[in-house]
């Protein structure tokens, strides 16, 4: 059979669009998997990084998941947590974390006194917040009514505890305010939002 040489320059023929190529369903599948791995790999690393970060938190602080563990078990179960504080090497404070009772009730002191500085705010606070977290220092301990009492009661053993911090010697307020602002910021590091899912 006799082929026609190609004649350059000659169109009178038909164009033959050459066949696309295609895919094989076995690379489809491949990269459909793929994109599922890693769609996946990335909801993954999402759910873990405020895990890894809480982590580092509690290892910058020096605490350890069981202890974390043991400060969410008792604020859920028997609404507050607390702990003996060393202040020196044969006394220590003893402190408890608050409730909404008492940080209201600072605010509402604070707002009475009318204040006309920031310094004369945040010292007020820090006293008012460390009566009410105060349960021993040193050979004294200090009442805190259950949950349930009057609020006469309450109130009355707040009072207490405020005179108590009111009658210390300066050096001795300071070092407790700065354990007590110690204290807060450990139990602010463990209580924070999305941390009880971790256990």
């Amino acid at each position: 059979m006799a082929i026609d040489e190609p004649r350059i320059g000659d169109f009178s023929r038909p164009v033959v669009t050459p066949p696309t190529q295609t895919r094989s369903p076995a690379e489809e599948q491949l990269k459909a998997a793929e994109k599922t791995f890693d769609e996946a790999a990335q909801k993954d690393e999402a759910a873990l990084a405020p895990m890894l970060s809480y982590e580092k938190k509690l290892e910058a602080l020096k605490i350890s998941r069981a202890k974390a563990a043991e400060i969410i078990d008792a604020v859920l179960l028997k609404g507050y947590y607390a702990e003996d504080v060393p202040v020196t090497k044969t006394m220590s404070v003893r402190l408890r974390t608050r409730g909404a009772r008492d940080t209201k009730r600072a605010q509402d002191m604070i707002e009475n006194q009318r204040l006309s500085y920031d310094a004369h705010y945040g010292e007020l606070m820090s006293r008012y917040l460390l009566a009410a977290s105060l349960e021993k220092f040193g050979k004294d301990v200090f009442s805190h009514p259950p949950k349930g009492s009057k609020p006469e009661e309450i109130e009355e053993a707040y009072k207490t505890r405020l005179q108590y911090v009111e009658d210390l010697a300066d050096p001795a307020l300071r070092i407790l305010i700065a354990k007590t602002i110690k204290f807060d910021q450990m139990i602010a590091v463990v209580l924070e939002e999305g941390s009880i899912e971790n256990f």
